[in-house]
């Protein structure tokens, strides 16, 4: 064997080697060092077993260990609020109607597309949801779908109060501007800015304002966990479905868990 083979296989041997270790540091990095213990937020309602933003999934959700309940909030063009998550709702029949264009009552005409269950399942009202939470003492983690203005905001906070109550909510949305004209309404009420964005520069204003955030596990870093968290801030984090991923965004110590599927530490 030359002299060349044999630094080869040496060098090849002390790669292997610290590959071995490096999995083995990770590996106990993953399984035994410490993790945060958060809340889980049921992504549309229990949206793995029943469709995502409907009536059965939120009382589905109900009868879990879930702290909250997550659902998207829309207006349609006769001023009634939706839950419903696309720009359109999609029907059994195959026919889609845009949510911001259709009333109420054409909305509700038929059952919606349901791939998971063999009921009909129809829209459901910003109203039912919140009863629903309410009944189920979970609390009502509200997505803001459009960018509603100030008489909008208002609304929306009556149907709460009338509802449920502040305390039992938190708005979340990619839109920034509703979210601090619900701060300006009730400047204690619990929200997060949703971002999907490395490297979001809306960040910035969110620990400026003391806006909490909702961010996608992808971009998720533990530098971000840990800025918000030296600023009394909190830190949710979306979709997260596989356990892995679950442990892995616990080792960065987030707040909130939003997951389609049934889960716990």
């Amino acid at each position: 064997m030359t002299g060349i083979k044999k630094k080869l296989i040496i060098a090849g041997i002390s790669v292997a080697a610290l590959i071995v270790v490096a999995f083995i540091v990770l590996a106990g990095i993953y399984f035994f060092a410490p993790k945060s213990d958060p809340k889980y937020v049921a992504h549309r309602g229990y949206s793995r077993a029943y469709v995502g933003n409907t009536e059965e999934a939120f009382r589905a959700a109900t009868e879990m260990s879930y702290w909250g309940i997550e659902t998207d909030v829309q207006k349609t063009s006769d001023g009634k609020y939706v839950c419903n998550h696309d720009d359109t709702a999609k029907y059994a029949d195959g026919d889609e109607k845009e949510v911001a264009t259709s009333t109420f009552a054409d909305l509700m005409s038929k059952p919606l597309k349901n791939d998971k269950t063999d009921t009909d399942v129809y829209l459901c009202t910003f109203e039912t949801y919140l009863d629903v939470c309410k009944s189920g003492n979970k609390v009502a983690v509200i997505e803001l779908k459009q960018d509603f203005d100030i008489e909008e905001v208002r609304e929306i906070i009556e149907i709460v109060k009338a509802h449920y109550s502040l305390d039992g909510v938190c708005f979340i949305s990619f839109y920034y501007d509703p979210l601090l004209l619900i701060r300006e309404e009730e400047p204690t009420a619990d929200m997060q800015y949703l971002s999907e964005t490395k490297g979001d520069p809306v960040f910035d204003r969110c620990l400026e304002d003391k806006i909490s955030i909702s961010i996608r596990q992808s971009i998720l870093t533990k530098k971000i966990v840990d800025t918000f968290h030296d600023a009394g801030l909190e830190v949710n984090t979306w979709t997260v479905n596989k356990k892995f991923d679950r442990n892995f965004v616990r080792l960065k110590g987030v707040d909130y868990i939003t997951s389609d599927v049934f889960c716990e530490n």
